[in-house]
């Protein structure tokens, strides 16, 4: 697994420094993936945990998505990505193959009414374990189902911080905890496409899902506990994840950021409702993030 992931690393390397593109790219490029979401309880950490009752649940389901999912931004017209401070976003590594992540939009539903908030980005930093499978190549010739990614993990410091008002433009905190409680509700917001291959959709839209077992994880061999975790959409939609999606943050109920969306099972071929979306864990990466941000 090491040599393989060393040279996965260096074949990435060479992509994020050779297939940048504009902001949003044809269809032959969307290649990302579609997440969204709603709410949950996470597992793992019963100290100053709050049991959401029935009325919130209701109050919250009727919110605009941005006020639900307020830490939710679009990273460079092709991604999703997190609000962590004022001046940091979280987001996937595998994003910069199709964007050179330029600017990130906040506090908005819509990408394209001009409302909303943006920042430039200063400077992107990759995790240094990052490793892609091969986004470039025929997935049908080459009978590829699904493009995974190692420790997909990429943070973007902005020029001017955002302006955090608890609504619609919120940090999301950060997990700390490797265990996790399979069944636990979970969600995220994102603008990705609706069907595979297609353009990114104007209006936000929210995802509801649950955290699988590492057993059902593990069905696909590309999946590794040390830096994944797995959630389905729940019923009655099932939702999943789709171009455009990729880099969006997974959070639980009380919006702590658990994960972020990196790939889909099929993905290669397909968008469809009830695929397995496989996240990078946030926190396998927390000490990698407070070391380049401090927080």
């Amino acid at each position: 697994m090491a040599r393989q992931e060393r040279s996965l690393f260096v074949v990435a390397a060479l992509c994020v420094c050779t297939c940048v593109v504009s902001a949003r790219p044809d269809s032959s490029n969307h290649l990302v993936q579609k997440l969204e979401t709603n709410a949950v309880n996470y597992s793992g950490n019963t100290k100053g945990v709050s049991v959401r009752n029935f009325e919130e649940s209701e109050e919250r389901e009727h919110r605009p998505v941005n006020e639900r999912y307020p830490h939710a931004v679009l990273f460079g017209g092709t991604c999703g990505g997190t609000i962590i401070s004022p001046k940091w976003i979280l987001t996937a590594a595998h994003c910069t193959l199709f964007t050179g992540g330029k600017y990130v939009l906040a506090g908005t539903n819509n990408s394209e009414d001009g409302s909303g908030v943006t920042r430039r980005v200063k400077k992107l930093y990759i995790h240094p374990r990052f490793a892609v499978g091969p986004y470039w190549l025929n997935a049908k010739r080459y009978d590829i189902k699904q493009v995974a990614a190692r420790f997909d993990y990429l943070l973007a410091e902005l020029e001017e911080p955002l302006e955090l008002d608890g609504v619609t433009i919120a940090a999301a905190t950060l997990n700390e905890l490797q265990d996790l409680t399979a069944g636990i509700n979970v969600g995220y917001a994102g603008y990705g496409a609706e069907h595979q291959g297609e353009t990114m959709r104007h209006e936000m839209h929210g995802m509801d899902l649950t955290l699988l077992a590492e057993e059902e994880c593990a069905r696909l061999e590309e999946y590794d506990s040390q830096d994944m975790i797995c959630i389905r959409g729940r019923a009655p939609r099932y939702d999943s994840a789709c171009n455009g999606d990729s880099g969006s943050g997974v959070v639980d109920e009380n919006g702590v950021l658990i994960g972020i969306a990196s790939w889909v099972e099929n993905d290669a071929l397909e968008c469809r409702n009830g695929a397995v979306v496989y996240c990078s864990k946030v926190a396998t990466a927390r000490p990698w993030i407070r070391k380049i941000t401090g927080i």
